[in-house]
């Protein structure tokens, strides 16, 4: 249609090409009649940005040959509305207009746990490096726990980007970060990947963008956990891109987490990916039992919540799948506790395995469900490719059967840190065969193959559900 084309044209002036190719060209055109043009968007997030963006400039300039107004009926399919907008009663199809009320606007932030400080974190050799910097650019001074002036100026490293597991501690190290230089009275605003992904769809149907942008980029410190959570959400990627832009340009601190290193990002755009990796990205390694035992004994500590050894061996060896899993089984116990004796001064050291056993019927078989194993490896990875778990397991050397079979025992090696003798058992393989295997899929890792990364990503996914 030429009048639609001309009105995009005319917005690669203020837009820019890019942009309108990727958000406005992509709308498909159902029909035209006289001043009307129907049009339909692929997703929620492109008909929420078509609103924020063009619609009021179409509402002015698009018009047709006899310079009437051309109004503009844009639909979301297969979809529930994403505003209050009027809707056909006997279509499936949304319509996506203006209305006149709008939604209330408040943005709402992730409150810091105050457990999480420094001196509450339990580093190790391999994430030494990750805590001492962010203790340097939160102004605490481990060895004689003081707050005070950054010794690292803040915006040096922009952004720092942190990656690594669940339960290895970005969560902890980016709260005490940001506990530490709210005390020294900086504006810092630490959310989720979810919660920013919130803020930007109820930003854009309450009509509030502008409120939206001046609390994002007024702050000091921006700190965003889980930006992974970003994969297919176009309106938040290109929000994120220009709050980035305006943050880094001011020299204001940006600090990120995801579960995997930048190049690993799936459906995340290529431009936000390049600079992630502007400033220093650093990986963070699951802590080994050791320190997990550590930070167990330190946690009971703080809580005033002492345990015999034979309750607190049972309880590491039983809540052994990450940290997260093992402080939510500490925090029920404290509580439940408390509960059933109907006194807080309830004496903890008396418990005994099995009235722990018995107080935590719930979590212990939720762990023992959820615990990940050689045989759920396999069966998640059989079930990604579409094969049967027999086929993972036989001697077949069908590419169908051998990338998955690789696969697998990459996950096995890398999650469960099983002996190649041992898993040369689980594969019926000499263990020669299985330390290829896993060599070969590591060294694809490393070539940023993305089709590899991609499969394994999903597969942990599946194993970790």
């Amino acid at each position: 249609m030429r009048a639609w084309e001309e009105f995009l044209t005319q917005q690669e002036s203020e837009l820019g090409k890019e942009t309108v190719d990727r958000w406005l060209r992509t709308l498909a055109v159902l029909r035209f009649d006289a001043c009307n043009l129907y049009l339909k968007a692929n997703d929620s997030f492109q008909a929420l940005w078509f609103e924020e963006h063009v619609r009021k400039k179409a509402q002015v300039s698009f018009r047709n040959n006899n310079h009437k107004l051309i109004k503009i009926h844009l639909q979301v399919e297969s979809e529930k509305s994403t505003s209050n907008a009027r809707r056909p009663k006997k279509k499936k199809k949304v319509e996506v207009e203006p209305v006149a009320e709008t939604p209330k606007f408040n943005l709402q932030f992730t409150e810091l746990d105050p457990y999480c400080t420094f001196d509450n974190f339990v580093p190790s050799e391999e994430n030494s490096l990750a805590f001492k910097l962010l203790c340097e650019i939160g102004g605490y001074n481990p060895n004689q726990h003081e707050i005070g002036p950054s010794s690292t100026e803040l915006g040096t490293f922009n952004p720092i980007y942190l990656h690594g597991p669940s339960g290895c501690g970005k969560s902890h190290l980016l709260m005490s970060t940001a506990n530490c230089l709210r005390q020294r009275g900086l504006n810092v605003i630490y959310a989720l990947g979810d919660t920013f992904t919130e803020h930007v769809v109820t930003a854009i149907r309450a009509g509030e963008m502008q409120t939206f942008r001046k609390a994002y980029r007024s702050c000091d410190v921006l700190l965003i956990d889980d930006i992974q959570i970003f994969s297919r959400k176009g309106a938040t990627q290109e929000e994120f891109f220009h709050t980035f832009n305006t943050l880094h340009v001011e020299g204001r601190q940006i600090i990120l987490t995801a579960n995997c290193n930048p190049q690993e990002l799936q459906l995340i755009e290529p431009r936000l990916v390049s600079r992630f990796e502007w400033g220093i990205v650093l990986p963070l390694e699951a802590l080994g039992k050791k320190k997990q035992a550590e930070m167990f004994s330190n946690k009971c500590a703080l809580m005033n919540f002492p345990l015999n050894e034979r309750v607190r061996e049972f309880l590491l060896n039983t809540f052994c799948s990450n940290p997260k899993a093992l402080n939510r089984a500490l925090e029920a116990l404290i509580l439940r506790c408390h509960l059933k004796q109907g006194k807080p001064g309830f004496r903890s050291n008396t418990l005994t395995v099995e009235l722990v056993e018995s107080l935590l019927e719930d979590l212990l078989k939720e762990e023992k469900d959820s615990a990940i194993t050689p045989n759920k490896i396999i069966e998640s990875t059989a079930e990604f490719y579409g094969i049967r778990s027999e086929d993972i397991l036989s001697k077949s050397q069908n590419r169908e059967c051998v990338v998955p079979r690789q696969v697998a025992m990459y996950l096995c090696r890398s999650q469960l840190k099983i002996p190649y003798i041992k898993l040369g058992d689980i594969f019926s393989r000499d263990h020669s065969t299985v330390m290829a295997s896993v060599n070969l899929i590591k060294k694809r890792l490393t070539e940023t193959d993305r089709e590899i990364i991609g499969s394994i990503n999903s597969v942990l996914k599946k194993v970790q559900q």
